[in-house]
């Protein structure tokens, strides 16, 4: 996370845009275990949610129509939801079995290594930060580089090897990897790429330099003198990673989402000749005021947020300024900006956090040049809380010379009520493979969207996904006090099946949760129809059957050297293969196979351990 703050316009104080700008603001398993040469069992294993509650009745409020058409959907990148991993500060091991059930249960798609802001002195090679490297750094980063001296090798570092095993055994998440390309070198670069490569850990995008911007036109720290600089210094670290993966998606940085446009940093990469960058990536802090304003006046400032500075953005600005074939993934957002020091200003870890940070996904979900999206950050009180940090562990080991490992250390992880919002959606994101384009009456509550509540939008926001899984899937934000009843309408027909819905509510956006049992905001299910009552400030997942996903045959050969998986599945179907040593060990995810493929190759099948495998349905 870019942890300095930044004197920049909030974006909800900006008037309309002229007709020369860029654009016009308006405030408003199946189980499948192949033994060697021999005999394939095969299980059909369901996953059903546990639970069930019911949210509060609705009120004398006009049904609202969610429609949606099954036609012409819009592919979604598989892995679309994920999430910034900075644990170089934490005594919390990627390793840890605890951490990984618990990460598990949030549906990541993808998880980003080594993370933000803590990574400028981080040296991949052996996960741990070089202190010679840190005198680099202004003070207050300076300060944040410290927090990891100790810790890094008091815990052993932060390996990447640990952590792709650890993305593993939480579903098969994709990596992002963010290059240190202040401090570290572009041959390292070239030889991290090979280090993948060679190993089988495949890496979807690789980041140059977190958040160049902040390093930029500032005196005596300046890394780049603009953004036309960065990027040519970024060029050897581009050609590094490709000349060791060809197949390697690169991503420069655009301006931070939350500074007033146009800016120059955007402006100078448009009008750059060369745009080799195969990606672009940026964050989105919003820059809300940290006093005098109520909280339902932060809300009304990130609703504007939602509606104005989501889609609109990337559309009508980022977009245009990019070759046509760019794409586009957001590894950081949050609710508001930090206070520069680690520190979450309101309305980050709430309800409402939640809310905005789920409604923020869906949104860009209907973009086909969005790959990944994920907000900062897993393991802080935005994502997974923890009762106990046992940094004394790992610094008193650091202090003796010695490494120690804190896994199965009683933490006491549990989620936030932000991240708990958002895991009612990622579950559908994870597994869904298209957008089915959705509308959303205008007859239901509104909210406003700034802080006079004169200008308002739809309270309700809604998408419909084609689960790769057999299943349909229509996630909805309510941000508003009101609840509010919905009619789900598929191809202008009424459904009348029964959905299973999986939500998070609650009287008071502002909540927070405590450990357990004390959590205010938590997950919750049950069975319902048409009408669906949509709760009061809730994130609401529903989902049914369309078709059950019948068992695959599956067969095996080998070709030079290279084992070869294939099953006579369906093509509109999602399979994650998975792998273990025994039957009774963890099942780490080898791939998530797309819908269109049923075909999975091994090249590295008869060294090692004897496999075992499986076919998992999402």
């Amino acid at each position: 996370m870019g942890q300095f703050a930044r004197s920049a316009e909030p974006r909800s104080a900006q008037s309309q845009r002229s007709k020369s700008g860029k654009r016009t603001r308006h405030h408003f398993v199946v189980k499948i275990v192949l033994m060697p040469r021999a005999q394939v069992a095969i299980t059909i294993l369901l996953l059903v949610p546990a639970g069930f509650c019911r949210p509060p009745e609705a009120g004398a409020q006009a049904t609202v129509p969610v429609s949606f058409a099954t036609a012409n959907a819009t592919p979604l990148n598989p892995g679309f939801a994920g999430f910034c991993t900075e644990m170089l500060a934490s005594a919390v091991e990627y390793y840890d079995t605890n951490f990984q059930q618990i990460t598990s249960t949030l549906s990541p798609g993808w998880l980003r290594y080594p993370g933000g802001a803590l990574e400028d002195a981080f040296a991949w090679t052996n996960g741990l930060t070089m202190t010679n490297w840190i005198s680099e750094f202004p003070p207050a980063e300076t300060n944040l580089l410290n927090d990891t001296v100790k810790v890094l090798p008091g815990k052993g570092g932060a390996l990447f090897s640990d952590f792709a095993a650890m993305c593993a055994n939480v579903g098969g998440a994709k990596i992002v990897v963010c290059i240190n390309a202040y401090t570290d070198t572009a041959n390292s670069a070239g030889a991290f790429a090979e280090y993948a490569l060679t190993h089988h850990i495949q890496v979807a995008a690789w980041e140059l330099a977190n958040e160049p911007y902040v390093f930029t036109g500032r005196g005596a720290y300046d890394f780049f003198l603009n953004s036309t600089d960065y990027v040519a210094r970024m060029k050897p670290y581009r050609d590094a990673i490709k000349a060791a993966d060809s197949n390697a998606v690169v991503a420069i940085y655009f301006n931070d989402a939350g500074v007033a446009e146009p800016n120059t940093w955007d402006n100078d990469l448009s009008n750059y000749t060369d745009k080799y960058w195969d990606a672009v990536v940026y964050h989105h802090y919003p820059v809300l005021p940290t006093n005098g304003v109520a909280f339902s006046g932060l809300m009304a400032l990130d609703n504007w947020e939602l509606a104005s500075n989501t889609t609109v953005r990337m559309l009508d600005y980022l977009i245009p300024m990019n070759n046509s074939n760019v794409t586009f993934l957001i590894t950081e957002y949050a609710p508001a900006r930090g206070n520069g020091m680690g520190g979450k200003n309101p309305p980050c870890t709430t309800l409402y956090g939640g809310i905005y940070a789920t409604e923020y996904a869906l949104r860009m979900s209907t973009l086909p040049q969005m790959s990944f999206v994920g907000p900062y950050q897993l393991l802080n009180p935005n994502g997974i809380a923890q009762t106990n940090n046992f940094y004394q562990a790992v610094t008193t080991a650091y202090n003796d010379n010695r490494k120690t490992n804190t896994a199965g250390l009683p933490f006491g992880f549990f989620p936030g009520a932000q991240v708990a919002g958002e895991a009612v959606a990622d579950w559908a994101l994870t597994r869904s493979t298209a957008v089915y384009a959705t509308a959303v009456g205008t007859n239901g509550p509104t909210v406003p969207i700034d802080t006079n509540g004169i200008a308002m939008i739809p309270a309700i926001y809604a998408q419909a996904y084609q689960g790769g899984n057999g299943k349909r899937y229509v996630v909805l934000t309510n941000k508003s006090a009101t609840n509010a009843p919905v009619q789900i309408i598929q191809d202008g027909v009424v459904l009348t099946n029964q959905f299973l819905e999986t939500f998070v509510t609650g009287s008071d956006p502002s909540a927070t949760n405590a450990p357990p049992p004390n959590s205010a905001i938590q997950i919750q299910s049950q069975l319902t129809n048409n009408p669906v009552t949509i709760p009061e400030y809730s994130v609401v997942r529903l989902e049914w059957t369309v078709f059950n996903v019948p068992q695959p045959s599956l067969s095996i050969n080998v070709f030079n050297s290279t084992q070869n998986l294939q099953w006579a599945g369906l093509t509109n179907v999602t399979y994650s293969v998975q792998a273990a040593t025994n039957l009774l060990s963890t099942w780490a995810t080898l791939g998530i196979v797309a819908n269109t493929r049923t075909n999975f190759s091994l090249t590295n099948w008869n060294s090692g351990a004897q496999q075992f495998y499986r076919l998992v349905i999402p």
